[in-house]
């Protein structure tokens, strides 16, 4: 069996776009479809059509929780490496200087 090749952020992003647009758009489509076709038999219209959608969107809400949730769950925020931090004090100082200089009139430009 071949091993399947790592993950990347771009495909999970993907994966997890599919897996919203599932969660939102079904749950919206038949709702609508049935609160019509409820709202037809009954002479409603529009009140049940709109008490469904309301609910098919309480129901994408939780859906898109939960999706999101997993996702989360199976890749929780990595702490920043000394690396990343040092580049940041870098940056850091670097835009002092640059605001030192300027404020000194020793712009460059």
């Amino acid at each position: 069996m071949p091993e399947r090749a790592p993950r990347t952020y771009g495909g999970d992003l993907l994966s997890i776009g599919f897996q919203i647009a599932i969660v939102v758009g079904i749950p919206l489509l038949a709702a609508a479809f049935i609160g019509d076709a409820v709202d037809r038999q009954l002479g409603t219209t529009p009140t049940l059509g709109l008490v469904s959608i309301l609910l098919g969107l309480a129901i994408a809400g939780l859906g898109t929780f939960f999706v999101l949730r997993r996702y989360l769950a199976a890749n929780p925020d990595q702490p920043a490496s000394d690396k990343a931090r040092e580049a940041g004090r870098a940056w850091e100082r670097e835009i002092q200087e640059r605001e030192r200089k300027r404020e000194a009139g020793e712009e460059d430009e």
